[in-house]
């Protein structure tokens, strides 16, 4: 009989691994948003060419990510594939285990493999292609996972590895990551209220934030990358950005519980059952309940402060799941169960729609996905990529015209220059250094604009960049990015030749005293 049950939950954590992976693999082909979804696939092609975040390029988003996808790169080759089996892949690890968590709650194998495989549907597919928040949230997650595994199994030694996940976390993207250290350190001091083996619980964390300073200091050596950059671009600039919004964040409360009301609704019987469980002294139940209603409002925080489209609707299964586990007879009602059941199925499949099917994520909700072509045409190594973006919703053909425009003058453009696009696949298919200062470009988010606090230490490394690479022309190619150098620098530096229809060459004048 046990070993008739160890082959039902193989078999069930084969299907959780696949449909996990391919959902993924298969939507994040529909579309792109052209800056979002390629950004990574360049930071992957430069680290794999020996270029150094922070050193070789500005950065403000997840250093990490750029070393797992040019990992990926190396064993996969460098294309769209490649590139969407890293994503796919991540999606499959985390639906692994949160299955194994609720297996571990003792909710029912079959109950726990549909709010897992509703999970999955929602977790990565609505960004398809490896993303900084995903990234970051999915180490969160597995955080708030190993604090319950050690609550549940009363077995410390599951908190030694929650701050090598948060640091890992943490080189994905700042936040959430940061808010989850907050939280688990909350969780921890109430969990060490309540614990009997206080000494096992200090040692436990001791010896795990010795092996995160470990893993920390032996990234550094390995990238090499240089402590100061890494603190003035990563730390400091970014952030004064979240310094920024933060001051300036006005929450619209019915705003937010309209936006978010399929996850408010599980979120607020949570904390319904969480007094339960207080009530009647059941702390091992409180401090499970209490973990992921910290989540929770840590995701729902972060969500309203980046500037990313929402994707935390993975919550509504989640949050779901841990109500049908918790939801006993002895304090509440079948019949609410019921209905969270019935609104979680409503919820997954009115976002699976919206997000995966209709890609609005992407901004592509409104964009009829049947018009687009293969991206191959393009380049081969864009194959698999259906093309179609907002901007050419219309006619997907005519935007690979004006992009295949723009790759022909670069092949056809004389001497060393640096390439500015929001088309960062371009550098790639080239397969060629685009020398760029930046990873990306979006004013005020990637770098500081004039008349910020670190726009001078900016300035200084675009123009040490481009002289140390004897870079004395940039050739922007994009929509709507002519003028973006002006940000930066004054117009009168730059001769100004258009050399396509959204391709401009920029020499820079030797007069200029902004590049001496």
């Amino acid at each position: 009989m046990q070993n008739t049950n160890k082959f039902n939950y193989l078999s069930l954590y084969i299907i959780i691994f696949t449909f996990s992976f391919l959902v993924n693999f298969y939507y994040s082909s529909f579309g792109v948003e052209p800056m979002d979804s390629f950004v990574l696939f360049n930071g992957g092609f430069k680290v794999l060419n020996g270029l150094t975040p922070f050193k070789d390029y500005w950065l403000v988003t997840g250093p990490l990510m750029d070393y797992l996808n040019a990992f990926f790169f190396k064993i996969f080759d460098v294309n769209w594939t490649s590139y969407i089996i890293h994503s796919s892949l991540t999606n499959s690890l985390i639906a692994v285990l949160i299955f194994t968590l609720f297996k571990t709650l003792g909710l029912h194998k079959i109950y726990n493999l549909i709010y897992t495989l509703m999970f999955s549907l929602l977790m990565y597919p609505s960004a398809g292609v490896p993303f900084v928040d995903h990234h970051a949230t999915i180490f969160v997650l597995s955080v708030f996972c190993l604090f319950i595994f050690g609550v549940k199994k009363k077995n410390e030694k599951y908190f030694f590895f929650i701050p090598s996940l948060l640091i890992i976390g943490f080189l994905c993207k700042q936040t959430p990551t940061t808010y989850g250290v907050f939280a688990i350190a909350l969780l921890g001091f109430i969990y060490l209220l309540n614990t009997n083996n206080i000494k096992g619980f200090l040692l436990s964390v001791t010896y795990g934030s010795f092996l995160s300073l470990f893993i920390l200091i032996f990234f550094f050596y390995l990238t090499k990358i240089p402590i100061s950059d890494f603190l003035i671009q990563y730390i400091y600039f970014a952030g004064s950005i979240g310094d920024y919004r933060l001051s300036n964040l006005k929450p619209d409360f019915f705003g937010i519980i309209h936006e978010f009301k399929y996850i408010i609704i599980p979120f607020i019987y949570s904390i319904y059952l969480n007094v339960i469980y207080y009530k009647n002294k059941t702390k091992e139940e409180f401090i499970i309940l209490l973990s992921v209603n910290c989540f929770t409002v840590l995701m729902i925080f972060h969500q309203l402060l980046t500037m990313n489209e929402n994707y935390i609707f993975f919550l509504i299964p989640l949050l779901t799941a841990f109500i049908h586990t918790y939801n006993l007879n002895k304090y509440t009602k079948n019949i609410f169960l019921y209905l969270f059941i019935a609104l979680c199925l409503f919820a997954v499949a009115k976002y699976h729609l919206r997000y995966n099917e209709q890609r609005k994520f992407h901004r592509l909700e409104k964009v009829n996905l049947e018009k687009a072509v293969d991206a191959n045409t393009i380049h081969a190594k864009l194959n698999g990529l259906k093309w179609i973006t907002k901007t050419f919703s219309e006619d997907p053909n005519k935007e690979i015209e004006i992009i295949l425009e723009s790759i022909d003058l670069l092949k056809d453009e004389k001497g060393k220059f640096s390439i500015i696009t929001d088309y960062l696949f371009i550098p790639v298919v080239l397969n060629i250094n685009d020398y760029s200062p930046n990873q990306w470009y979006h004013p005020t988010v990637s770098y500081p604009l004039k008349d910020t606090k670190y726009y001078y230490n900016y300035k200084s490394f675009f123009v040490k960049k481009l002289k140390l690479n004897q870079i004395n022309k940039i050739i922007v190619v994009g929509n709507g990015l002519e003028d973006l150098l002006t940000l930066t620098f004054n117009s009168s530096c730059f001769k100004k030749t258009k050399l396509g229809e959204i391709t401009f060459r920029y020499e820079i004048k030797k007069d200029c005293d902004e590049f001496r």
